[in-house]
């Protein structure tokens, strides 16, 4: 008999700090993936997923520390001297991608039996590009910090900000799914303006979790929400037919730490350690 695929599964967005989420798959996901009938992800989110369903996470990580060796901070003056971009974050993020999607990583994420739904965000109409990048941005990490128990922010679409997503199985090329994740991760100036259809930004902008991108999949009724740093308790867990997982203590990593020594692996392990914790609660979701 075919398995029902009835789960969603969200893939929050968090830089760095989105490894936690590949920590906990890493321990989740011979009993979670049989049954997914859906993916929704955004910004670190959607590149953590993508490098699992590419069969090739493990030599993405190694990759993405390769990459980062000499890099000593957030910006470089040596490189600005240089004439390069002060910020080493967009072509090793990129350079990670394009590694984890060759050698048929692309081809097995495209052979994924459900959606894979990746949110960006495109401009407000009648704001300049630069300021709606400036106001956006303040925009949602003011709303994080004045209402800490929020998980879905509100701000920038009611400043015009509009969603936009794609199925990552229905990009053409690797270097068309590259473009994606980085346009859904698009937060200048670390990394360059989203490009992947029209200038876009980070997908956080409409929704840092965007649970709702997978919901409205025929036959999912259940949604596990993977975030990437702490909530109170009193706002995570069993809410509906939503499970939110969240890391119990703030996470090693910072979001754009692409310092070679920054602790990745430290932050993956806190994942596979975590993970035992929440599986009643994803037990008790799977058998409603």
């Amino acid at each position: 008999m075919t398995q029902r695929r009835d789960i969603a599964l969200t893939f929050a967005g968090g830089g760095n700090r989105a490894f936690y989420q590949a920590g906990l798959m890493q321990e989740w996901g011979d009993a979670l993936w049989p049954r997914v009938g859906a993916v929704a992800a955004c910004s670190a989110g959607a590149a953590v997923v993508t490098l699992i369903l590419s069969g090739r996470i493990d030599e993405a990580r190694e990759h993405f520390a390769s990459r980062r060796v000499g890099v000593r901070g957030l910006f470089s003056v040596g490189r600005l001297r240089r004439g390069e971009r002060p910020f080493p974050h967009d072509e090793i993020y990129r350079a990670t991608l394009e590694y984890a999607f060759a050698d048929g990583g692309f081809e097995r994420i495209r052979k994924a039996p459900f959606p894979v739904r990746i949110l960006c965000a495109s401009f407000p109409r009648r704001i300049p590009k630069m300021l709606g990048i400036a106001v956006g941005l303040a925009l949602y990490e003011a709303e994080k910090r004045a209402v800490p128990g929020l998980l879905h922010p509100t701000l920038p679409r009611k400043l015009g900000f509009e969603e936009r997503w794609w199925d990552a199985r229905e990009c053409e090329s690797p270097s068309d799914l590259v473009e994606l994740v980085l346009s859904s991760s698009s937060t200048p100036p670390f990394t360059n303006l989203g490009s992947f259809d029209g200038p876009l930004l980070d997908g956080s902008m409409i929704d840092n979790a965007p649970a709702f991108l997978a919901e409205g999949v025929p036959g999912v009724d259940k949604n596990i929400v993977l975030l990437t740093r702490p909530y109170d308790p009193a706002h995570v867990g069993r809410r509906g037919h939503r499970y939110y997982v969240a890391p119990r203590e703030p996470l090693p990593i910072e979001r754009w730490d692409y310092r070679e020594h920054a602790p990745v692996d430290e932050t993956f392990d806190v994942g596979r350690r975590e993970a035992p914790h929440h599986r009643d609660g994803i037990d008790a979701l799977l058998s409603s």
